[in-house]
């Protein structure tokens, strides 16, 4: 069955404050599979970890830079970050606004 969200009907909430400073999420998809609309504010982070898990980010606006295993890049609006789960990630943001993505958490077996 569909069901319609406006995303303002949603509060933002602290993601993770044990390892992330400054990042909010409004969750869309709960479950195995889970969807947050995540915001970062200026100088926010996400400390790098790992997950026994895969992610997909997709940058909606703002830039920073996504550690992925030993590879630092710079992001920005369009860019996707995949990380294979149990691979070291973290990101912050060293904008001047809010960075906002989309982050997918993919149930995925580690080889």
């Amino acid at each position: 069955m569909a069901e319609f969200i406006e995303d303002d009907s949603l509060a933002w909430q602290p993601v993770r404050p044990e390892i992330a400073d400054g990042v909010s999420g409004k969750v869309l998809l709960a479950g195995p599979t889970r969807a947050v609309l995540t915001r970062v504010a200026p100088g926010g982070r996400f400390a790098p970890h790992c997950d026994p898990y895969a992610h997909l980010f997709y940058i909606l606006a703002g830039k920073g830079e996504v550690l992925a295993g030993e590879e630092r890049h710079t992001m920005g609006p369009g860019s996707v970050v995949r990380i294979a789960a149990g691979e070291l990630h973290g990101y912050e943001n060293n904008g001047e606004s809010d960075l906002l993505l989309i982050s997918l958490n993919l149930p995925q077996e580690r080889d």
